[in-house]
């Protein structure tokens, strides 16, 4: 167990799957660069989060098909809106190795345990949590593209800055926390910026 206390970040769940993608890309170093404190990567996930991982990881263990959509869109050809009759493609993904996927999920227990290099100390969800993410959802919803996952996390982060005084930067990506993040003033990170 880590007696240090994690460096000031808490991550989203795309966030912290970049610990997990293969090939690394070039936001995995610039989040490694953020939150690494030698010899000891170090951060705050929200309990949401490390639940959300396993069903992002699962994806990836799933693999799945080539899926072909006809596009239903209008578009405009010699000034006339007309249907579009092509189609679009989001290529397959090929199903993850059972060993290499039985290794992501002993990286994750470490992690989560603080033993090794990389530790996540799990900030825990709480009914004062999941109303404070409610309240986020009414104010910012209809604005901004949040979905509820997102809302708790920033709720997470809102709570312990509140309770525990620990001065929180979110790591995300996602432009809709962001804008959320924004409006509420709170600090953030984008390794992808």
């Amino acid at each position: 167990m880590n007696n240090n206390i994690p460096n000031p970040f808490i991550l989203d769940t795309n966030a912290y799957f970049l610990f997990f993608q293969h090939p690394k890309k070039p936001h995995y170093y610039k989040l490694i660069n953020k939150v690494s404190e030698n010899p000891v990567i170090s951060f705050y996930i929200s309990e949401i989060t490390s639940m959300e991982i396993q069903s992002v990881i699962g994806k990836y263990r799933r693999g799945s098909t080539t899926q072909v959509q006809k596009c239903d869109r209008n578009i405009t050809i010699d000034d006339e809106i007309k249907n579009c009759q092509n189609s679009w493609i989001i290529r397959g993904r090929r199903k993850m190795r059972r060993k290499v996927y039985r290794g992501i999920q002993k990286m994750l227990k470490d992690i989560e345990r603080q033993r090794g290099t990389i530790q996540a100390t799990i900030l825990k969800l709480s009914p004062d949590t999941i109303i404070k993410a409610r309240k986020i959802l009414m104010d910012y919803a209809d604005t901004f593209n949040i979905g509820s996952h997102d809302a708790v996390i920033i709720a997470t982060l809102i709570k312990t800055v509140e309770e525990q005084n620990i001065p929180l930067t979110l790591v995300t990506s996602d432009k809709g926390m962001k804008a959320v993040l924004s409006a509420k003033l709170i600090p953030f990170f984008d390794p992808q910026e």
